[in-house]
């Protein structure tokens, strides 16, 4: 079984981390005829919240759109930007205007052939829609320009080096028949140009996915795929050790029942950054840095991760992003744990011992977060830090999050689903982004690395930033996630670094 620990957090990568699959057992892979598998089952967390991808973007939606849908790029099982539809692009030297060549070999299953004309409509009808939760990949388009039937230019408001990830989230529909049946329509019978047709999808019970035999990349070797949502984790765990379910996540505390039963563990550095975040513009003790600090030193993050998550995270730096994310910076340490000098900070912040709310979600997606609150909690008063641990239902702190309503300490995570650290500074540390804090040099060099094209020199403004939290705290990294996965014997198949469940390229041995 692999774990990461501190000492290999700054030099683990998602190819040293991922868990090629193997058959496990011969029999499993076939049926009583002998003749290979062809389908499968994959459970997961939550179901689609809509069927039509112009409206949804959840994770778990995500995983069928990519399967159902082309999207102009796409991001390989290590987070590498690849073409897609696109087999090319150039963009102008501010990163304001990005002109993308079409392949002219993709048609929608319905026959009709995928133009650049479909991707114009598209990303349009994101722009247009009043409920499309995509708008973050879109916001920055002043406008389209369909040069041809395999050429598409847009222009855009400020410069943007990663344009090109931003229209991975955006799935390419069929004009014509969008136009005519409307959103609801659609999303009762969805036609995509991906490697799978959306055969049916009884919401809370599954969706039905067939391979298409007229994908331009090929048909994947896997013909049926059965989604299933399943919120329970026990649940999950026992349809796979059944033989019901043939891929699902597990939590580390069942790695041992999966190990111990002939399936397969899968596992690997996944892209979610695990933080406690500060309101740092109420006026309260947290807005002074050397306090911000010393909560930093007194956080003993290998024994949470060793106790509390079984040794499945690596202890984070100062880098607000994973290792396997574009713009890790591996190059600074492991952020310490030293008491000593965490008391000392205390006490030159003029901190005066009064109680500062610390809040963490009861459910959702943050591993562990009542014990690890517990936790620092305790870590926390050994060096004359008093907090109050609150506890709230995970939509309702989803929404204080959004809302940058916090009113002291809060745990949570940050997932950068284009794995590129640009998510994580727009979306989390920019004026606009979630974290409670106001850095006008943090601010500035984010306007500079979303200018900056060449990706080395962006990643030198990028490592700038890291400095700055390094220095300041704003955000005190915590770990960053292992993701563990329980596989049917027999199933080959990778984990990806972006959290995604992505069986197009899986196999039965």
């Amino acid at each position: 079984m692999l774990r990461r620990t501190r000492h290999s957090a700054a030099v683990a990568s998602a190819a040293a981390l991922a868990l090629l699959l193997t058959a496990c057992s011969g029999e499993a892979s076939s049926s009583e005829g002998g003749a290979t598998k062809d389908s499968i089952v994959v459970a997961q967390p939550s179901d689609l919240a809509n069927a039509d991808p112009v409206i949804d973007n959840g994770l778990y939606s995500t995983n069928i759109f990519h399967a159902v849908y082309d999207q102009l790029t796409t991001v390989d099982g290590e987070g590498a930007l690849q073409p897609r539809l696109a087999t090319e692009w150039t963009a102008s030297e501010d990163a304001k205007t990005w002109t993308f060549t079409l392949r002219d070999d993709a048609i929608f299953t319905d026959g009709t052939p995928v133009t650049a004309e479909d991707v114009r409509f598209s990303f349009q009808a994101v722009i247009d829609s009043p409920d499309s939760l995509n708008k973050i990949y879109t916001n920055n388009i002043a406008s389209m320009e369909v040069t041809s039937d395999t050429e598409i230019t847009f222009q855009l408001t400020a410069g943007d080096s990663v344009f090109t990830r931003r229209a991975y989230y955006i799935s390419i529909v069929p004009e014509a028949y969008y136009t005519e049946v409307g959103s609801e329509g659609f999303a009762k019978a969805p036609i995509g140009s991906g490697p799978y047709t959306f055969e049916s999808w009884t919401p809370g019970v599954s969706t039905e996915l067939a391979a298409n035999p007229d994908y331009w990349g090929g048909e994947p070797a896997i013909a049926n795929v059965t989604v299933e949502p399943i919120a329970d984790p026990d649940a999950r765990l026992n349809g796979l050790l059944s033989g019901d379910i043939d891929l699902t996540a597990i939590t580390p505390a069942q790695v041992a029942s999966v190990d111990g039963s002939g399936y397969t563990v899968a596992e690997g550095q996944s892209n979610q950054l695990i933080y406690v975040g500060f309101n740092e513009t109420s006026g309260g003790p947290l807005a002074d840095a050397d306090l911000r600090n010393a909560i930093s030193l007194a956080i003993d993050r290998e024994t949470i991760i060793e106790t509390i998550h079984d040794g499945y995270a690596t202890v984070a730096n100062a880098s607000s992003v994973a290792p396997n994310v574009n713009g890790f910076d591996a190059e600074l340490p492991d952020l310490a744990y030293d008491p000593d000098a965490a008391a000392e900070l205390v006490e030159s912040s003029g901190y005066d011992g009064s109680a500062i709310t610390f809040q963490y979600p009861t459910g959702g997606n943050v591993p562990n977060s009542a014990e690890v609150a517990q936790a620092i909690a305790s870590q926390l008063a050994e060096v004359g830090i008093t907090v109050e641990l609150e506890g709230v239902e995970y939509s309702s702190y989803v929404l204080l999050t959004s809302s940058k309503s916090h009113p002291g300490m809060y745990i949570t995570q940050f997932s950068p689903s284009m794995m590129d650290a640009s998510t994580t500074l727009n979306y989390l540390y920019g004026p606009t982004g979630y974290a409670i804090f106001s850095d006008p040099d943090v601010d500035a060099l984010i306007v500079e690395a979303n200018a900056t094209v060449d990706t080395d020199a962006r990643n030198d403004v990028i490592a700038d930033i890291w400095e700055l939290n390094a220095e300041r705290t704003h955000l005190a990294n915590i770990d960053y996630t292992v993701a563990t996965y329980g596989v049917a014997p027999g199933l080959d198949w990778t984990p990806r670094a972006d959290g995604h469940v992505d069986w197009r390229e899986a196999s039965w041995q």
